[in-house]
């Protein structure tokens, strides 16, 4: 695969796994670094695994046919174009959230009204980010179940499809749990202006649940539009944490604990996070 295909936008050494990558930590994630760029360490890691997978043309000893090889490389090229969408809102959240520090515009409601607008706007553009990297998930399953199970005997053929199903629900089970997640909880770090421990939680709440005078972020994550996670999603994120190999990240339980506020109801929202999908 070429560099447009493999690395979408970034340097392709995060998705070859450069010896050059140099590892760093932001104080609350791994990270690296490579010729002035960032990447986070588990989605470097996930796409790495999706690039040398064995099927397109990086893995593949035998081409069955051109046609066949470049749709499975451009299923891989989708799936890394969504993980770098979560990476450049993970830098982006981490900015955002070291600008708010300090911060309760208590004086000034309509700059208050604007950070909060502003808040609602950038976790409603995460579900995006979600619904993105299941979507380019589902279809590289699909593609490598087919193409793998083809290239098989059938006494071999259940094992190598079943093998390879894991090998990408612990990609994408990695990369929500310790990508796309970290920048939820980024944005929503935010909203605390670093004051004393009640006073702190007191105005995180008012702007998450509003007040009489004005609209908190809950209220606004309801409108048409913008987007919340549905109950649909939270069974997808489940279902990944739960099937995919090693302990369950169980970050759908933290998300329907901590951050009950950013779940709609039922099917709200949820109809282009693919709900149905395998998984």
């Amino acid at each position: 695969m070429s560099r447009d295909e493999t690395a979408p936008m970034v340097s392709k050494a995060f998705f070859t796994g450069s010896k050059y990558l140099v590892e760093e930590n932001d104080g609350r994630h791994d990270y690296v670094r490579y010729d002035g760029e960032r990447f986070l360490a588990a989605l470097s890691a996930a796409g790495q695994k999706v690039v040398h997978a064995p099927f397109g043309s990086e893995g593949l000893d035998s081409s069955d046919g051109r046609t066949e090889s470049e749709e499975a490389d451009e299923a891989k090229a989708a799936y890394l174009k969504a993980l770098v969408r979560v990476n450049e809102r993970y830098f982006a959240a981490r900015e955002y959230e070291d600008d708010a520090k300090g911060k309760y515009l208590k004086h000034d409601e309509r700059a208050e009204r604007r950070f909060r607008i502003k808040t609602a706007e950038a976790l409603s553009d995460c579900v995006d980010d979600l619904h993105a990297l299941l979507s380019a998930h589902d279809t590289l399953v699909d593609i490598a179940v087919e193409t793998v199970g083809r290239t098989k005997p059938d006494s071999e053929r259940r094992q190598a499809e079943s093998a390879i199903r894991s090998r990408l629900l612990a990609c994408t089970d990695r990369a929500i749990s310790r990508g796309w997640f970290p920048v939820v909880e980024s944005y929503y770090y935010s909203l605390s202006p670093g004051e004393l421990v009640a006073e702190d939680r007191e105005r995180r709440k008012q702007r998450i649940e509003g007040t009489e005078d004005s609209r908190g972020i809950e209220e606004l994550l309801g409108k048409p539009h913008f987007d919340r996670l549905g109950k649909g999603d939270l069974r997808r994120i489940r279902k990944l944490n739960r099937e995919s190999p090693g302990s369950d990240a169980r970050v759908w339980k933290r998300i329907l604990e901590q951050y009950p506020w950013y779940v709609g109801h039922e099917d709200e929202q949820a109809a282009t996070a693919g709900t149905g999908a395998k998984g």
